[in-house]
């Protein structure tokens, strides 16, 4: 067991408290102790902050972070101490049914203590009182613990300031367009949200092979980095812009895939809007609770759509992640055009309230 300063979230709609008293345990067999050097800022921390998505509290948030190898658990015999590597929120166990089916998200070892069926044990302590790790990971902090599973050494040419986008953004983006729509060379697409995700969603249609793809966010700087990355056309969030521009560019048949990475009843009627016939909406963003999907039923009928559901992207850690470090090493894949600011960790809430401002693309926390 050590102490380690982190950034306490004690009530939704506060401000998070910077404190250096959190006691975090030795790692157990299997798991590792990683030293985080930096985390992302990403919309789902945001929710649980502003209680959109009820968690259970005081915990720790952070589930985007990279880091040194600090302590290993029995067992874990192919990391040393110090090496460089990337977290994934979403360790699988490798045995359960889901993993069996090539679902690793769903694993049924690492769910989230907001969805878990059972009390999930906490690793963290602040005066005696139990902090909850969030979403696993807890990494606005000096450390994190972590299964085995989901650490994911990163080569010595990316800096792990990148690399920490791999462990949301990245992997849900990517993820998005080859595991869960399976977009193919040729395809068409349109984006909604141009964040963190949205940008990585753009990035693996360009490695797809796209023929067209737009995107559409309300900011015009997020719309211009769309442009580096990859799509064709961009345009603003209203329906008159919509209506004026996007889809004359497909001669008014529509998208064959429109990836949704706000999911709010008005995106995902812009996204029924935009799909063609036969075509198919994936569903990123995380909906505030009780938000229902705003696509008409008859439509799905009538269209025969496909809707479906997008969680980290459906990503193995092992897998995906190396593979997208590897895309970073060949300058295939651009980690730094994400990365708008860097702050220390004691700036964390006006990291927070530039993202409700919509400034900036992601924001990395140095630890």
């Amino acid at each position: 067991m050590r102490k380690m300063r982190a950034a306490l979230l004690e009530s939704t709609g506060s401000r998070l408290k910077i404190v250096d008293d959190v006691e975090i345990d030795d790692p157990n067999v299997g798991e590792v102790l990683v030293r985080i050097r930096h985390c992302g800022v990403c919309h789902s921390d945001l929710s649980i902050v502003d209680g959109s998505m009820p968690y259970p509290l005081p915990a720790i948030l952070g589930h985007e972070a990279a880091g040194t190898v600090e302590a290993l658990g029995r067992g874990v015999d192919d990391l040393r101490i110090g090496d460089r590597v990337v977290l994934s929120m979403r360790p699988p166990c490798g045995r359960c049914e889901f993993c069996l089916r090539d679902q690793p998200v769903l694993c049924k070892a690492t769910a989230s203590p907001a969805t878990a069926n059972t009390v999930i044990a906490s690793r963290l302590r602040r005066k005696g009182v139990p902090v909850t790790q969030g979403l696993r990971l807890g990494a606005f902090a000096e450390y994190a613990l972590i299964d085995r599973a989901g650490v994911v050494p990163v080569p010595d040419s990316v800096p792990l300031s990148e690399a920490a986008v791999v462990g949301c953004a990245v992997q849900t983006g990517l993820g998005s367009v080859f595991n869960i729509a399976g977009v193919d060379a040729g395809e068409t697409a349109a984006v909604i949200g141009l964040g963190g995700i949205g940008l990585s969603t753009v990035q693996g249609l360009r490695l797809a092979g796209v023929k067209t793809a737009i995107g559409i966010d309300p900011h015009q700087a997020r719309r211009d980095k769309a442009l580096t990355m990859g799509v064709n056309a961009v345009f603003d969030s209203d329906d008159e812009a919509l209506s004026a521009g996007a889809l004359p560019c497909l001669e008014n048949e529509g998208f064959d895939y429109v990836f949704d990475c706000v999911c709010a009843p008005g995106t995902m009627q812009t996204a029924a809007r935009l799909v063609r016939k036969g075509g198919q909406i994936v569903l990123i963003g995380v909906a505030q609770v009780g938000t229902t999907v705003a696509v008409p039923a008859l439509d799905v009928v009538l269209k025969q759509l496909t809707i479906k559901g997008s969680f980290l992207g459906n990503s193995h850690p092992q897998r995906d992640m190396t593979r997208y470090l590897d895309l970073r090493c060949d300058n295939r894949l651009d980690l730094t055009g994400l990365v708008t600011r860097e702050r220390p960790l004691e700036e964390i809430n006006e990291a927070f309230d530039d993202m409700r401002n919509g400034v900036g693309i992601r924001t990395v926390l140095s630890v």
